[in-house]
């Protein structure tokens, strides 16, 4: 090859093909809306209890349910990080769905990490089952 096969710019067509591909605004959005999906429904990766249950095994019960929500929380924020950044980078020539889907990421992300405080917080209050004997 010569040089200038080499530096060569590419033709209209090879252009055209490579905007045929998704891109990465949508490729972000998509994996931040399937990541809040599964931080939601606590499957898999997300939920923080998978990381919790073999570090802690010396600690009561309530020790790993708190830790666990909480890094299950602190999980919860990665897809809204992706989702802001998919909305901060979004053109007025992207699809719609894109943002909305990212917009919806960022929704389910935050709801999941608001429900998980919540559950942390009711967890580090309870006395566990000396509480109930007084009702």
């Amino acid at each position: 090859m010569t040089d200038e096969e080499l530096e060569a710019p590419p033709t209209e067509d090879e252009l055209v093909e490579a905007t045929d591909t998704f891109d990465t605004e949508e490729v972000l959005a998509v994996t931040a809306l399937v990541l809040a999906v599964l931080s939601l429904a606590g499957f898999g990766l997300m939920n923080g209890a998978v990381y919790v249950q073999p570090l802690l095994t010396s600690d009561g019960q309530k020790t790993r349910v708190v830790v666990g929500a909480l890094l299950g929380a602190l999980l919860a924020l990665v897809p809204v990080w992706l989702g802001w950044r998919v909305i901060a980078r979004a053109l007025p020539a992207d699809p719609r769905w894109v943002v909305t889907a990212a917009r919806t990421a960022m929704l389910l992300g935050l709801a999941s990490a608001a429900l998980r405080i919540v559950v942390a917080i009711i967890e580090a209050s309870q006395d566990g089952p000396q509480s109930f004997i007084g009702l």
